[in-house]
């Protein structure tokens, strides 16, 4: 008998405990019959999943159990997935003259806090800088590649950094494991970037948050691997830690990454919108195919990389909301359409490899209750005298979509041993700046203003800030050109929310002096 670790996920409601007793019982009751199964890894600190020693053949028993909502193998244990980050990792860098030059200023902070977005080509047609929170009483958490913390985007005024070494595992009492040491630096850099965005000095919104570091497992930068967390405990400790929270500080978790298939060949057929298709028979060519089983390419680009769902991290996210854990994520640059539960596109499948994939429901981490972030561009449209805010050719879109923001060419911190080499420059002999791309740097935006919000409102549920965010965002959206609109999706954005993030809460004029940006609060105070 050959055992796997497997992932067992229950649905919302359900009592995890029940299942599990009927699983290790030796009595054979439940769904595993004539023998007692071994715990692999026992969540506590999840409601919703256990870890299980099972046949493949159990596992496949188990899913049928109307209780379970997955059985799988854990995400760090599989060989046809792929961790990595939503953004193109691509952009323009100028040298700065100096830390605080305003030539590379984040443009998506002004066009975040601007009752219109007529920014023309990043700048402002005036000299006002509408900002007046700073996030005060806010810990922001960066799951991504690690931190620098030493750089002057993060450095308090009284020499202090606000990146808060901390050690997970010893920070709650649940969840045990070792903390490694090097669990705080970043020698990838994007995570430094993600972090300058939601809340640097210069470059993001939440000037006076606390951030802290979450390095994930298999997203640590090149001669980094094993300082990261392991996907089975980044969750967890972090929701306990907030549930132990004495001092009721809001948390905020930005999550630009997700998962893919490691290899997307040409597929060999498939289920589009109910209907059984077969590779060869009805299209000449690999971008056909892609094109007409609405997977949306750019021209000539050919077949990309497939978004996979992981349902037991989506499980991870819904309990880490219900804690009362606010959540940004990036929605990832493949080009797809990003369907929701019950949508035409839902079902489609593309068989690859041996493996059928179903390619329109998005990647994970995701969660109904979460912000998924569009990136726009740093570009606008005129239409007729009406500037419209226009999508970033690589972001992915469709119903899971419910926000967007500027993503494009966003400037911010990064490590001083990072994969950028070619892109940044130092700003003094340690310390360095970037101007990259993706949906990666649009989901801090959101997390950064929703630290403003809750510095307001500390006591805002997820739900309840996510709608409000919602409400104030502005529905004004234009798709890029280079898209092509397939006749099968029928709108542009293939159904995704038009929202533009919009802070309504940062509308306070401050004059700014020439080129310096003192006056945006480039030394916060202590906290």
């Amino acid at each position: 008998m050959s055992e796997k670790e497997y992932t067992v996920v229950v649905h919302k409601g359900i009592d995890l405990s029940e299942i599990e007793a009927e699983i290790t019982a030796s009595s054979g009751a439940g769904p595993i019959p004539n023998r007692s199964v071994d715990i692999a890894n026992p969540r506590p600190g999840s409601k919703r999943q256990t870890h299980f020693m099972l046949t493949d053949e159990e596992a496949t028993a188990l899913e049928a159990d109307t209780r379970v909502l997955a059985v799988e193998i854990p995400p760090d244990q599989r060989t046809d997935i792929q961790i990595g980050f939503n953004s193109t990792q691509l952009g323009n860098f100028t040298k700065p003259i100096t830390f605080t030059d305003n030539t590379l200023v984040n443009w998506g902070l002004r066009r975040s806090i601007m009752e219109t977005n007529g920014y023309g080509s990043g700048g402002t047609s005036d000299n006002t800088f509408p900002y007046a929170l700073t996030g005060k009483g806010v810990d922001i958490v960066i799951q991504d590649s690690g931190i620098e913390p030493n750089h002057p985007d993060f450095i308090d005024s009284n020499g202090v950094s606000r990146v808060k070494a901390i050690d997970w595992y010893a920070a709650q009492s649940v969840v045990s494991g070792t903390q490694n040491a090097n669990y705080n630096r970043d020698f990838d850099g994007h995570g430094t970037l993600c972090a300058s965005i939601t809340a640097g000095n210069v470059y993001g919104f939440a000037k006076d948050a606390h951030i802290y570091s979450m390095k994930i497992s298999g997203l640590e930068g090149s001669g980094d691997a094993g300082t990261g967390t392991p996907i089975s405990d980044c969750f967890d400790v972090i929701k306990e830690w907030h549930n132990a929270k004495t001092n009721s500080r809001p948390t905020v978790v930005n999550m630009s990454w997700g998962y893919s298939t490691s290899q997307a060949g040409n597929p060999t057929g498939g289920i589009y919108r109910g209907s059984s298709w077969i590779w060869g028979t009805d299209y000449s060519t690999d971008l056909e195919v892609w094109q007409n089983v609405g997977v949306v390419v750019p021209l000539g680009s050919g077949a990309r990389g497939i978004p996979i769902r992981v349902s037991s991290v989506d499980a991870d996210v819904d309990e880490l909301i219900a804690a009362g854990v606010h959540v940004a994520i990036a929605s990832g640059n493949d080009y797809y359409k990003g369907d929701v539960d019950g949508g035409d596109d839902y079902d489609n499948l593309l068989n690859i490899n041996g493996l059928s994939i179903q390619y329109h429901r998005g990647s994970s981490p995701h969660s109904d209750n979460a912000f998924i972030v569009g990136n726009i561009d740093k570009f606008v449209y005129n239409d007729n005298g009406i500037y419209k805010d226009r999508t970033a050719g690589s972001s992915s879109r469709g119903p899971r979509v419910n926000m967007w923001a500027p993503g494009q060419n966003i400037v911010g911190a990064v490590s001083t041993t990072n994969v950028y080499t070619s892109l940044d420059s130092p700003v003094d002999a340690n310390f360095k700046i970037v101007s990259l791309s993706g949906t990666s740097f649009a989901a801090p935006q959101v997390a950064g203003v929703t630290a403003l919000h809750l510095q307001v409102n500390p006591q805002s549920t997820p739900l309840q800030l996510k709608t409000k965010l919602l409400a104030e965002a502005k529905p004004v959206m234009y798709d890029t050109a280079s898209n092509t609109d397939y006749t099968q999706f029928n709108t542009s954005l293939l159904g995704a929310s038009t929202k533009v993030l919009f802070d309504k809460y940062g509308r306070q004029p401050v004059e700014i002096s020439g080129q310096n940006l003192t006056l945006q609060r480039a030394t916060p105070t202590t906290t």
